[in-house]
């Protein structure tokens, strides 16, 4: 099946059409489909893509939506390019190579396992605990940019942090909001000690350890800094498509959506601060 679906014609799309879709439309309009291996997934991949190595694409193709525009990676878009074929002999008309692979994206990619952050948000969670785990991850990263904006070293960009702390406070806003509409409470206190007591100590973007991170920034320029930056939320805007796409409640699912579509703003934002620096 493989091998012959490789010598068929199919439809590809470039990695700057990719770079496009990622901007431009929503999570919910298409799905990035990483056909490598786990240990290549982890070394980079494409935020928010769902990883099915090809060898199991054809017995795992009840988890795919054949409706929706689907592009499809690899290394180099040989791998790639036979899953296509799968996937169109299966039904599914929308779905595109991308052509070079990752050796052609020069794209964000997150880093970490096909689970990053699993630790930071367990499958067994309910959706108010999750919105409870996302509330904590928000206010490390708060505490890491407030740290940052304090360095004189980096003074030049307290304009950056000051924006980036104002998106936390408001997604921290917006995962209390998320927690008292599906609890039915108007008045909440001890949130979000009392939803989720005992969380992980002190991390944030990326399930990274707060003091960990600025530790490793007092010492380093500030590209590297905004580097890193970017990594982190790369990672956090692909773990929030991930939990969008799996919750089961409406309600979060639309939140852990929207909240993916203000992580993406937020590393184009990062993305005009490291251009200045390079």
């Amino acid at each position: 099946m493989i091998l012959g679906s490789f010598f068929e014609p199919v439809k590809s799309i470039s990695p700057d059409g990719v770079r496009t879709i990622i901007k431009e439309k929503s999570a919910e309009e298409y799905c990035l489909l990483d056909v490598r291996q786990p240990g290549e997934y982890a070394q980079g991949h494409i935020p928010g893509a769902k990883m099915i190595p090809l060898g199991e694409l054809q017995a795992r193709l009840p988890e795919m939506t054949s409706q929706r525009f689907t592009v499809v990676y690899c290394r180099s878009g040989n791998r790639s390019r036979s899953a296509v074929g799968i996937l169109n002999g299966a039904g599914f008309d929308e779905a595109y190579n991308m052509e070079g692979g990752m050796l052609a994206y020069n794209g964000l990619v997150a880093v970490g396992p096909p689970e990053a952050g699993v630790f930071c948000f367990p499958q067994s969670l309910e959706p108010e605990q999750l919105a409870a785990m996302a509330w904590y991850i928000e206010d490390g990263s708060q505490k890491y940019y407030q740290q940052m904006k304090a360095m004189t070293r980096i003074q030049n960009e307290g304009d950056l942090f000051a924006e980036l702390l104002t998106y936390k406070r408001a997604h921290k806003d917006d995962l209390f909001n998320l927690y008292k509409k599906m609890s039915g409470q108007l008045e909440v206190k001890d949130f979000p000690s009392k939803v989720l007591p005992g969380p992980p100590a002190n991390v944030m973007a990326g399930c990274v350890n707060v003091d960990d991170a600025v530790n490793w920034s007092k010492d380093r320029e500030i590209s590297e800094v905004l580097d890193l930056m970017m990594s982190l939320e790369a990672n956090t805007f692909d773990l929030y498509l991930k939990l969008g796409r799996k919750v089961k409640s409406q309600q979060a699912r639309s939140v852990f959506l929207a909240l993916s579509e203000k992580e993406k703003h937020h590393i184009e934002t990062l993305a005009s601060a490291f251009e200045k620096t390079i």
